[in-house]
């Protein structure tokens, strides 16, 4: 026991350093925790868009690969032109 106390006699200045240490980079920790979850709330928000973005990337590509089907030609001009085929009732609406 006396061993023991004398250890800490002759070392109490570095736990007095530990402890100044800690004291003064405890707000940089803080900043740092605080700077990582921004970081990783940004890649969750990257995620999400690249997700958006990917999704409209496929069906652009499948507007693009559909352009040569006819029943899809014939779709877009009934829904942008107001072309009715041959054979349709073509009705219009006051609006």
């Amino acid at each position: 026991m006396v061993a023991d106390m004398s250890f800490w006699k002759k070392n109490w200045w570095v736990l007095a350093c530990i402890a100044l240490l800690l004291l003064c980079f405890s707000p940089f920790f803080n900043q740092k925790v605080a700077a990582v979850n921004l970081l990783q709330e940004r890649l969750l928000q990257m995620e999400g868009e690249r997700l958006r973005v990917s999704q409209k990337q496929e069906e652009l590509q499948l507007r693009i690969a559909s352009q040569n089907d006819p029943a899809w030609i014939e779709m877009i001009l009934m829904r942008d032109l107001g072309v009715v085929p041959e054979g349709f009732l073509k009705v219009h609406f006051k609006g």
